[in-house]
């Protein structure tokens, strides 16, 4: 933009850290580039994100964290489930009540959003606004276009898994797999039980909705970077007749340990506990185990992981995550009874809840990823050059797992076909092999997410392909409305 031109950009989020926090990442971004930020949440994320707020509010970046009220009592939730990882998850029909509530809640912001905004037009009519949406909030489609603001939709998905996600959803027709086209070798995307929602009348309006906010958009933003996918970074934007701008990684935003360890909440476990376990052990030797924010397992899948990281005999971190009070304290119990931790606690290390993922993952003594292939996961292991272990969920997570296993190769698969969103699946042992291929025999794959993590510094760095992107975009003459 010209020398003096600022733009107040509106940042909207959807409320799950894996959607969160690469927003509020862009939202530094876009600061640091001199922009003025806003980015809308509620008490209970607020709250989560306070040590994030505080950093950034001690950094001078014109960022504002503004907290609206989230409506529980009025859709039928209790208090505080204004995350989807705080939602628990017993049955499927039950949990697919709940999200439904959840999303209803989500679009009441719309009329305190309007509100807001309309309050800070008045403010300073010289300003422009823009919106920045996450594409699960398609409910800001409808405020944009009555306030007449630019409006872009921000995916924390790749391309890739983007591109099989719209020719499923579209092509009833395909069958059970696609073949990825234009590629030497044959790539099989299985199609997903579930996309995004769950296969019910009211998800389906929802995807709907999605749909007609990115035709209506001004542009896609996505987390991502050139280098990494450029062919599909490009057919997705003949498919969608958008703009697509690829702004990532985001996360690289995070240089100092201190903006590493507090991005996205606090974790029980001390950074300088975390950092001194990793300091103590031989560069590229430690397992760092973590399945993402929402996945919940039961106590016997969890015995299973623990005999495998047990059984490979090199150091690891374990991200165990509760769900619900009850099985928190199974969970424990198991633990005292089984001795796992007495008996590996010279080479590991429990996190009970968050974990500073980013600080682990570009420590130098962080040797393999074993993963739940979530985009912002997958793309931090990039980012700081760690081969993974793929274990998708559900969701986007198998097509996520097909590009780093078969298209990137910088990764391994354990096998699983089957979603464990519902809890409804069969136990997966953890093959120990795999653990020590990856760790002690892996140097080709090394080699190339090494390689991959430079190219997507250089991306994100003044130059690069990423940063010229934000310029770029920030150079729109949308931007001058």
């Amino acid at each position: 933009m010209m020398a003096g031109d600022v733009a107040h950009f509106v940042l909207v989020p959807f409320m799950a850290q894996g959607h969160i926090i690469p927003m509020v990442d862009f939202g530094r971004v876009l600061a640091e580039h001199g922009m003025q930020v806003s980015l809308i949440t509620t008490p209970f994320n607020l709250c989560r994100l306070q040590a994030t707020v505080d950093r950034i509010d001690r950094s001078g970046l014109l960022i504002d964290f503004v907290s609206l009220c989230f409506p529980t009592e009025e859709v039928g939730l209790p208090e505080g489930y204004e995350n989807v990882d705080v939602i628990p998850s017993p049955k499927t029909d039950v949990k697919s009540d709940l999200f439904h509530k959840f999303f209803k809640g989500a679009a009441m912001l719309a009329e305190p959003l309007e509100a807001y905004i309309q309050q800070m037009q008045h403010k300073n009519l010289k300003i422009p606004i823009i919106m920045v949406t996450d594409f699960c909030n398609p409910w800001t489609r409808k405020v944009s276009e009555k306030l007449d603001l630019p409006r872009l939709v921000f995916y924390s998905v790749c391309c890739y898994t983007l591109i099989f996600d719209k020719i499923f959803e579209r092509n009833s027709e395909v069958g059970d797999v696609f073949v990825v086209p234009d590629l030497e070798q044959r790539i099989e995307v299985p199609r997903p039980t579930e996309y995004i929602f769950f296969s019910t009348p009211e998800f389906e309006y929802m995807r709907l909705e999605i749909k007609n906010s990115d035709q209506s958009a001004d542009g896609l933003l996505i987390n991502t970077f050139y280098e990494l996918e450029p062919m599909f970074i490009e057919r997705y934007s003949k498919m969608t007749g958008k703009k697509i701008w690829p702004v990532g990684p985001v996360s690289l935003c995070n240089k100092e340990i201190a903006d590493k360890a507090m991005r996205g909440a606090r974790s029980l476990v001390g950074d300088d506990k975390i950092l001194d376990f990793l300091d103590s052990m031989a560069p590229k030797s430690v397992v760092y185990f973590s399945l993402g924010s929402i996945t919940r397992l039961s106590v016997i899948q969890l015995k299973e992981i623990g005999k495998g990281l047990e059984a490979a005999r090199h150091p690891f971190i374990w991200v165990i995550r509760y769900g619900e009070k009850s099985l928190e304290d199974e969970i424990e119990k198991w633990l005292r009874e089984d001795g796992l931790e007495e008996r590996t606690k010279m080479r590991s290390l429990i996190i009970r809840g968050w974990a500073p993922q980013i600080l682990i993952l570009s420590h130098a003594s962080t040797g393999a990823f074993f993963t739940h292939c979530g985009w912002n996961s997958s793309l931090e292991g990039i980012s700081f050059g760690v081969p993974m272990i793929t274990w998708p969920c559900f969701a986007d997570q198998f097509a996520n797992a097909s590009f780093i296993t078969e298209v990137a190769k910088i990764g391994v698969g354990i096998g699983v076909t089957e979603t464990v969103f519902l809890q409804n699946y069969t136990v997966t042992p953890i093959p120990t092999p795999i653990l020590v291929k990856v760790i002690d025999n892996g140097e080709e794959m090394r080699k190339r997410v090494l390689d991959l993590s430079e190219a997507a510094k250089t991306s994100f760095e003044i130059g690069g392909s990423s940063h010229k992107n934000i310029s770029l975009f920030l150079q729109k003459p949308i931007l001058r409305k």
